[in-house]
């Protein structure tokens, strides 16, 4: 009989912390979801439609399907890469269809994201990348500190300006 007695206060405790971690996620999920809609970009709907396009051209890198298509360049794009040099969009586009620049995994915390005028969005943070098969660093983690600069060009939003250097490889 103890030992029945025993399993069933083991039982209640476990069920009682099985509660206690619902009830935890079950406030944390709305917490966390009003955190993202508090964002102050939020309401901007250039700054949304800009994050929603780098969102298509990240899914195109790891798919390893980049165009001038999925990028969306504009006529003047260039990058300061964390290679240390200066590539203007054309070139970028050839190392990607070459695969010297290739991902496996690609992932952006944006810390900031703010219209600049009717014409220019600006987002800057930190990305994690690991670099694919056959690239610099494949399989490593690379932590970054990027700045995109979009510019709306011929009424579309246009990836202008890009700099991405490394912080850690891991």
């Amino acid at each position: 009989m103890r030992v029945l007695d025993e399993a069933l206060t083991a039982t209640r405790r476990a069920a009682r912390s099985s509660v206690m971690a619902v009830a935890t996620i079950a406030l944390l999920i709305p917490a966390v979801a009003a955190h993202a809609e508090d964002e102050p970009w939020a309401d901007d709907p250039a700054v949304q439609a800009v994050l929603a396009q780098r969102q298509r051209g990240i899914e195109a890198m790891m798919a390893g399907t980049m165009s001038a298509d999925t990028e969306r360049y504009s006529t003047t794009f260039v990058a300061n890469t964390p290679s240390n040099s200066v590539v203007p969009g054309e070139a970028m586009l050839k190392l990607f269809a070459a695969g010297t620049v290739r991902y496996a995994h690609v992932e952006q915390h944006i810390e900031y994201a703010g219209s600049h005028g009717p014409d220019m969005v600006v987002l800057m943070g930190e990305e994690i990348v690991v670099p694919g098969e056959g690239a610099a660093n494949a399989g490593k983690r690379i932590h970054r500190r990027f700045t995109d600069v979009f510019r709306r060009e011929n009424g579309e939003w246009r990836h202008d300006l890009r700099h991405a250097n490394v912080i850690s490889i891991e």
